[in-house]
């Protein structure tokens, strides 16, 4: 869901015409680490042994969520002990579920992602790691706790019809010069957030 916001420039003189300037908004990747995320979904009384039953879960909300925000999914599951010599894509509903192959890790996928997207993506993991290296390619990188907060929230707003207003929140942190003043990745992140 690319849009396209249009400006019309007026030039100085009348011989010239007017310019018309594109600007395109980027549409958000959201890229999810899906064992990650389910780890963190899972209920005190569940057993993660039932992968599958997790997964189905996991992409029921992610539709919800989907059909309410509109942005673009991809969910990266492990697949290292499946079996399978080649790497799984699967389309389901509008999500785009990627299985790894027997001996490759998620986290291997995740970074190619990351190469390949940049700033238009949004990495969802509670790997340190792997969300570092996503941010030195320009992608903005959320843990899965604070994801699932997020979808719990944004799954309740649709439910109930309500609709997202901006708010402007007072964080604090503990860094020496302007204290109102976040960093450039923070406030990126911060602004990313919102779109979520």
């Amino acid at each position: 869901m690319q849009a396209k916001a249009f400006l019309l420039i007026k030039s100085a003189s009348i011989e010239k015409p007017p310019y018309i300037c594109y600007f395109k908004t980027m549409a958000i990747h959201l890229v999810i680490d899906g064992y990650n995320l389910t780890g963190v979904m899972a209920l005190p009384g569940q057993t993660a042994t039932d992968l599958e039953g997790t997964r189905e879960g996991l992409i029921k909300r992610l539709l919800v969520y989907k059909r309410a925000k509109g942005h673009r999914v991809t969910v990266v599951f492990d697949g290292k002990k499946s079996g399978s010599f080649y790497r799984t894509k699967i389309n389901q509903y509008g999500i785009e579920i990627i299985f790894s192959k027997d001996g490759e890790e998620a986290d291997q996928i995740l970074k190619e992602i990351a190469k390949t997207e940049k700033q238009n993506m949004t990495l969802v993991t509670s790997d340190r790691a792997v969300a570092s290296f996503a941010e030195a390619y320009g992608a903005i990188a959320i843990s899965s706790d604070e994801f699932n907060a997020i979808l719990a929230t944004a799954l309740y707003s649709y439910m109930k019809g309500v609709i997202d207003e901006d708010e402007d929140e007072i964080i604090v942190s503990n860094k020496s010069g302007n204290p109102r003043k976040l960093s450039k990745l923070e406030r990126k992140r911060l602004q990313r957030m919102k779109k979520l």
